[in-house]
């Protein structure tokens, strides 16, 4: 029953956490959060809960078949509206609009590495590797963006999964890590993109662009 009760609030934490690809706190404060966020959506959903309790369990009618088929979607309400709560929330909140992080409150994220990519930022990302021996000199020059359609094609793990980071394209680079660029003055992208680790990586330069 307990589990049954804390639903609602798990499915909105799922739904939030999967926008945001950000898992924001320890055990003992998901449970909370879960605790919470299950009482307002019981609170808010409470019409619907006296009506189903009085017409359909106190009348006794779950032991006089035919249950009428509409009684089945009763369920419904209490697992779409989170998910559809936490889809909109964490959408919001990693497009940075103020409502939505009020609503998901202000908590750090976990990491520096949770907060710089775990928004919708277009980033330009020179990288300095541990291996000198690896891409330009030791550089890697990368974006971090959205494709025009707002997809996310770039992408980033988040706590607390061991970090890694895939560019969706990459720069040339010169021997001393800054862009080359094309006539236009553009950096001139590789149409490659790259899947590196953390643990190969010395310090990143970020560009916001």
């Amino acid at each position: 029953m307990a589990m049954i009760a804390l639903l609602p609030g798990a499915l909105y934490l799922f739904a939030v956490e999967r926008e945001t690809a950000v898992v924001r706190a320890g055990l003992a404060d998901r449970v909370m959060r879960v605790a919470a966020t299950a009482a307002l959506f019981h609170l808010a959903l409470a019409p619907l809960t006296v009506w189903a309790y009085l017409r359909v369990w106190e009348s006794g009618r779950l032991t006089q078949p035919p249950v009428p088929w509409a009684w089945w979607w009763l369920p419904l309400p209490y697992v779409v509206v989170p998910l559809l709560a936490g889809f909109a929330v964490g959408s919001a909140f990693r497009r940075r609009r103020r409502w939505a992080r009020i609503v998901n409150g202000q908590t750090p994220e976990p990491l520096a590495w949770d907060a710089l990519f775990g928004h919708d930022s277009a980033l330009w990302l020179r990288i300095r590797l541990r291996d000198t021996d690896g891409g330009t000199n030791g550089w890697i020059l990368g974006v971090f963006a959205r494709d025009a359609r707002g997809r996310l094609d770039s992408r980033a793990s988040a706590y607390p999964q061991p970090h890694d980071l895939y560019l969706c394209d990459t720069a040339e680079a010169l021997p001393d890590g800054s862009f080359r660029r094309g006539a236009d003055g553009r950096p001139v992208l590789r149409n490659i993109g790259l899947l590196i680790s953390r643990e190969e990586i010395t310090y990143i330069e970020v560009m916001w662009g």
